[in-house]
């Protein structure tokens, strides 16, 4: 890859995808990435109901109901190559998942996390919600109002190409969170945007400022398609899009794109 394309950023909206899916689909592209044909990308999109734990295994003390309870529902268990513990994934959320290819100066992972909080921080500020951070404990990775959890955060890293992110909760039905320990954190509740100010915010527009903090925090050129993201800050580049599109685009259900985030 050219080296003025190594800033550059591929904006992706793949909307609703399986946990499963989703992780098929980082894969590749950290592969790809890796191998320099093709650009960062930044994915956005948003899970059905589902549980999700990272690499560890599931400490079966964080499920405050029988695995039943929750597959009765229609909520499966996933395990993911992430960092992190058990976390709810619902279609209220907006998922951040960049692939990216870290360059020198940024081969520093707290360094990276902070700038995925710098992000999230911004974004939930834009709407009236303002976020922090806790580092009294590991396991409290993610954002914060007050003691409610706002936004969960996993990443894996591997030869400096990054794999996940977070994802802020928007809105929605979070009951089923009320029946595991998020991460493994004892009394801990999440909340939602809708929650705190009582406003179903439209998801779109968070994109929008979403991805106008990444490209400010992380010093990428973003790329997207005027037709899907009118509006949202970047410049238009078919052939860009295109060409991230074209060499995974069998693992990508794209017909559920138009089900979430358009």
């Amino acid at each position: 890859m050219e080296t003025t394309n190594e800033k550059t950023c591929v904006v992706l909206n793949i909307g609703r995808q399986s946990i499963a899916d989703a992780d098929s689909v980082m894969t590749r592209l950290a592969d790809l990435r890796y191998a320099e044909q093709i650009p960062d990308v930044l994915l956005l999109l948003s899970h059905p109901p589902g549980l999700s734990i990272g690499a560890r295994p599931l400490n079966r003390s964080d499920l405050l109901m029988p695995l039943d309870f929750f597959t009765g529902k229609g909520i499966g268990l996933h395990q993911s190559e992430r960092g992190g513990g058990l976390t709810y994934h619902w279609p209220g959320q907006l998922i951040c998942y960049p692939v990216m290819k870290l360059a020198a100066h940024e081969k520093n992972i707290p360094q990276y996390m902070d700038r995925l909080e710098e992000v999230a921080i911004r974004t939930l500020y834009a709407f009236g919600v303002q976020a922090h951070r806790k580092r009294e404990e590991t396991a409290q990775i993610g954002l914060w109002v007050g003691d409610r959890k706002i936004a969960s955060m996993g990443i894996s890293i591997s030869r400096w190409i990054t794999r996940y992110g977070f994802a802020l909760n928007l809105y929605g039905d979070l009951s089923p969170s009320r029946y595991i320990r998020p991460c493994g954190l004892k009394d801990v509740s999440l909340t939602s945007i809708e929650q705190l100010t009582g406003i179903t915010v439209d998801r779109e527009e968070v994109a929008g400022k979403l991805i106008g903090h990444f490209r400010d925090v992380f010093n990428r050129h973003m790329i997207l398609d005027r037709g899907r993201f009118g509006g949202y800050p970047g410049d238009s580049d078919t052939d860009s899009i295109m060409r991230v599109i074209s060499v995974f685009s069998n693992e990508i259900n794209f017909e559920k794109i138009d089900e979430e985030l358009v």
